[in-house]
């Protein structure tokens, strides 16, 4: 299968709502199963993986001054995943 053909397949299925877009900072997109609900990501600065945050605290819509309206936020959590942070460094 090419390059091409896996492209096309993965914009039609984003179009189609079966997945939906990651974007990281320097990254290039990643895309998920659609329809997980809200959460947010861990990037393993060593080995590079990306893993799905579960949960996210409520409070966080909060954190901006007063009078600005949030609309959308997500974070993303940087560090060593369980098997990285086991390596001494």
């Amino acid at each position: 299968m090419g390059m091409a053909t896996v492209y096309r397949t993965i914009k039609s299925l984003a179009e189609e709502g079966w997945l939906v877009r990651v974007e990281l900072p320097g990254m290039p997109d990643r895309y998920e199963k659609a329809g997980k609900g809200h959460h947010h990501h861990f990037h393993c600065r060593l080995c590079g993986k990306v893993f799905e945050v579960e949960d996210c605290l409520e409070e966080i819509r909060l954190l901006p001054p007063k009078g600005f309206v949030v609309e959308d936020h997500e974070v993303v959590f940087y560090g060593r995943c369980p098997e990285c942070a086991a390596v001494p460094r």
